[in-house]
């Protein structure tokens, strides 16, 4: 199978030193910089930047750091909560609206919205119904400018009941209904609602233009962890290499396979290992899956 991988900075979460994600008690070793250096250590086709590393720099700046490195930037990663009533709901597009023109200006064709969190003031279909009106109109201007916005089957808890199960995704980019809005397969999401990922990918397809590789297994009971996201079950979870957790991969890559799909894959690595070690380690293991199929 012929696909182009990339790789995200936020593979060094665990051990950057600056803007992380998920609260650690350990101090980092990584600064951004490094970070896009080590990216460009590992013969992968481009980078998926996230915004919250990078929302004090300008785009010049954060081009100019993927040139160094070798890549060009294919998406770049923010949040945007849109789930939210009309006239809440105007500032969070004026957000949205700079964020489509900062990734424009770095050259990347495609960035990946998370569109909104679940709140308990109102019923969920409704808040789902202002994130499809918020992204319609969000889709029109990434269009107009000649960029897509994605979003993908999410596993962020606070987003999950808004976006996590392959159908709602489905229905929501049909509710959306432009070319300036398209789908995120992710491999590992399914787990965290309880669907099935290879069934998951079946109902999404038609509106997938992203995939996103990685794989997860579940913590034991009192396992002591310190990086994991709960599913609904109440099972959780934790990063690991992505030939090494429950996802059988294979079947997914032979289905992409058949669908005819050739675009960028984006691979994850969210376990606790040093990324100069696991990330050449998990490169070498897609490319193998991939050779594969």
């Amino acid at each position: 199978m012929q696909c182009r991988i990339t790789m995200t900075e936020f593979n060094a979460d665990w051990h950057m030193i600056e803007g992380i994600t998920q609260p650690r008690e350990h101090a980092g070793t990584y600064s951004r910089e490094q970070a896009l250096e080590l990216c460009g250590t590992l013969e992968v086709d481009g980078l998926e930047l996230m915004a919250q590393y990078w929302d004090d720099c300008t785009p010049a700046y954060v081009r100019a750091l993927a040139a160094d490195a070798g890549l060009p930037i294919i998406s770049y990663i923010f949040f945007v909560d849109m789930a939210l009533p009309p006239e809440a709901r105007a500032a969070a597009i004026d957000d949205a609206y700079a964020q489509i023109d900062r990734f424009a200006e770095m050259g990347a064709a495609l960035g990946m919205i998370i569109p909104g969190v679940a709140k308990d003031d109102w019923p969920l279909e409704q808040q789902q119904g202002w994130m499809v009106e918020g992204l319609r109109v969000c889709a029109e201007r990434a269009h107009s400018v000649g960029v897509t916005l994605i979003s993908e089957n999410v596993d962020y808890p606070p987003s999950r009941a808004l976006m996590g199960r392959g159908a709602v995704c489905r229905d929501i980019c049909a509710q959306v209904d432009s070319p300036g809005f398209r789908l995120i397969y992710d491999t590992c999401a399914s787990l965290f609602v309880g669907e099935d990922p290879l069934e998951t990918l079946q109902v999404m397809a038609p509106h997938v233009a992203h995939v996103h590789i990685k794989n997860s297994r579940p913590l034991q009971p009192g396992e002591p962890w310190p990086r994991y996201f709960e599913a609904d079950s109440g099972q959780r979870y934790t990063g690991t290499d992505i030939d090494a957790g429950v996802v059988d991969l294979p079947p997914i890559l032979a289905e992409l396979d058949r669908l005819g799909y050739d675009g960028y894959m984006m691979l994850e690595y969210q376990g606790l290992e040093e990324p100069d070690t696991a990330l050449p380690r998990n490169v070498a293991a897609l490319r193998r899956l991939l050779a594969e199929v």
